[in-house]
């Protein structure tokens, strides 16, 4: 492994960032179903989904405004099954690379969104006046690991994350949060401000808005025991790590024969 150095990155670009080799909160996400899993995400990369590149969309418009023409393109509206339309879309493909492709209907919903944001009082105060894309970078002091973390904001002393979701609402967020262990993501951005900050941030509060009419937006943190039920997440996804890192090995699930957990919900025995 290359010299890791740690410190905090104003403004540098996500390639770069997403290329340095460290233990991630979208990593340890890949860690906790196993490190075969995590290695393959870092060594072959997926392309990013449609929801994914609209809510990169979304997070340029409402995170880094200025950039925002250099991220997205309108395709046009042509005939991909004649020559000359073809030759138009091959055309328009050179000339955008780089560039995440929207429909003007869906460029249209990520300006709205981008809108309501910034039209919500409270996504407002939590925005204003803070810092934009800090990458964070550190060397864990319990599992001598490589670590890092990439803020939307950091603002009055606080973590904010940008997420555009399908519902917004509390109790559908609650599960969201759940599913895709963004628990673990904020106990993870936590430890970073420590580390790399030197100061607990004072808090972890998501900005959420809906991709889809009538753009929703709502502002959480979340209660301590989920951030604490985080981090011991982060804790077993260090701690393979850390082992995969000293033997050099990448292991999938278990090579033994175990009992499956079976769903409470399916052992129904009553017609």
């Amino acid at each position: 492994m290359t010299e890791f150095l740690p410190g905090v990155f104003y403004g540098q670009p996500a390639a770069e960032y997403h290329a340095r080799e460290a233990m991630s909160a979208s990593g340890a996400k890949k860690m906790l179903r196993s490190p075969q899993h995590y290695r393959l995400m870092r060594d072959t990369p997926s392309e990013p989904t449609a929801p994914m590149q609209f809510g990169t969309v979304v997070h340029a418009g409402v995170l880094e405004p200025d950039t925002f023409g250099e991220v997205v393109a309108i395709a046009p509206e042509v005939n991909k099954r004649s020559k000359d339309g073809k030759a138009e879309w091959e055309a328009f493909g050179a000339a955008n690379a780089g560039r995440i492709i929207l429909s003007a209907e869906d460029h249209r919903r990520a300006l709205a969104c981008i809108a309501a944001v910034r039209a919500h009082p409270a996504a407002s105060k939590l925005l204003d006046g803070g810092e934009r894309e800090i990458s964070l970078y550190w060397q864990d002091g319990r599992y001598n690991v490589p670590c890092k973390a990439r803020y939307d904001a950091f603002n009055q002393g606080g973590v904010v994350d940008l997420k555009t979701t399908q519902d917004a609402s509390p109790e559908a967020f609650g599960r969201s949060c759940a599913t895709f262990l963004y628990h673990a993501q904020a106990a993870m951005y936590l430890s970073a401000g420590e580390h790399a900050l030197n100061a607990t941030p004072r808090f972890f509060a998501f900005i959420c808005v809906e991709s889809e009419p009538p753009h929703a937006v709502a502002c959480y943190v979340l209660p301590s025991a989920a951030i604490l039920a985080g981090g011991v997440l982060i804790n077993i996804a260090l701690e393979r790590y850390a082992a995969a890192l000293a033997a050099a090995e990448w292991p999938g699930y278990p090579q033994t024969i175990d009992t499956l957990p079976f769903p409470k919900w399916a052992l129904k025995f009553d017609q």
